[in-house]
């Protein structure tokens, strides 16, 4: 991957409030990114299903109606093509018992949706920026 290549990036949320300050987010950041928007679980899952191109990155929220973040995260890492995708929950989730059961189903990070905007920032945008290191192909 090249340094300026976009990080394709889905957002599964079903909070259009939540949806809409983390895009704004994102297009903010210094890691050129393209987002997709995904607004339940089953719509993901389908989405990944459909896809001629996987994403980089899933954001993924834990509290969702019909399937929950747990659920979309568990079928993701039981689904052989796309169990490499990184996924990172987002979510406002504090329990300790969703951090724990995220990363024993896989989740390769938790952030908490922090109540400052800026706060928001500068997590997405360190995430970004690491995934967007993981892709690149060794020198």
């Amino acid at each position: 991957m090249q340094d300026n290549q976009p990080l394709h990036v889905y957002v599964v949320d079903d909070d259009p409030d939540h949806v809409m300050i983390i895009q704004l987010v994102l297009q903010g950041a210094e890691q050129p990114t393209t987002v997709e928007t995904i607004g339940d679980g089953a719509a993901a899952l389908d989405a990944l299903q459909s896809a001629q191109v996987q994403p980089d990155l899933i954001l993924l929220d834990i509290n969702m109606p019909g399937l929950s973040g747990l659920d979309v995260l568990a079928r993701i890492k039981n689904d052989a093509h796309l169990q490499r995708i990184p996924v990172v929950m987002l979510t406002s989730s504090t329990l300790q018992a969703d951090i724990a059961r995220a990363y024993t189903v896989g989740a390769s990070g938790y952030i908490e949706k922090g109540q400052y905007l800026h706060d928001l920032r500068a997590v997405l945008g360190n995430t970004l920026l690491y995934w967007s290191a993981m892709k690149r192909p060794a020198a």
